[in-house]
């Protein structure tokens, strides 16, 4: 029986183009290859073998990683985007809010607010009949002894 692979996740397939390569990676391969002879042709009548090598791999890397490098499924020029964002961009946050929950949290408050509402007259209503209390018991005491 044929069975074929299937990737777990649906984005990690990659198209292959040729020789087991990407699109973009057969590109940048392809380009590699062309700048390095280029390269090495016009480069060895002026510079020696040895520091050619070493100009053509600093030349190349680039390319290679443009082609090949893959961090957290980001190629190199959206993770260029995210570093350039995190070190240039605004630091402060937006705070967003959506209306269901500032409509919610409003209600919360309005209800939080009505029940302290509701305590303190209840508190302000208590300390007026103890402070009316408290007059009359004054005012008893000084009528019985006949002072004032």
């Amino acid at each position: 029986m044929i069975k074929a692979d299937i990737p777990q996740d649906v984005t990690e397939y990659k198209e292959q183009f040729f020789l087991g390569m990407t699109g973009r990676q057969f590109i940048c391969v392809a380009v590699m290859l062309i700048l390095a002879v280029i390269t090495f042709l016009f480069g060895r009548n002026f510079v020696t073998p040895d520091i050619l090598v070493y100009l053509i791999i600093l030349e190349v890397a680039p390319l290679a990683a443009v082609g090949f490098l893959k961090y957290n499924g980001m190629g190199v020029e959206k993770i260029a985007v995210k570093v350039m964002d995190f070190y240039f961009s605004n630091k402060r946050r937006k705070m967003v809010y959506l209306s269901p929950e500032t409509e919610i949290h409003d209600k919360v408050r309005n209800i939080s607010l009505a029940e302290l509402e509701a305590e303190r007259k209840a508190e302000l209503k208590e300390q007026k009949k103890a402070e009316k209390a408290a007059k009359k018991n004054r005012k008893g005491r000084c009528d019985s002894n006949g002072r004032k």
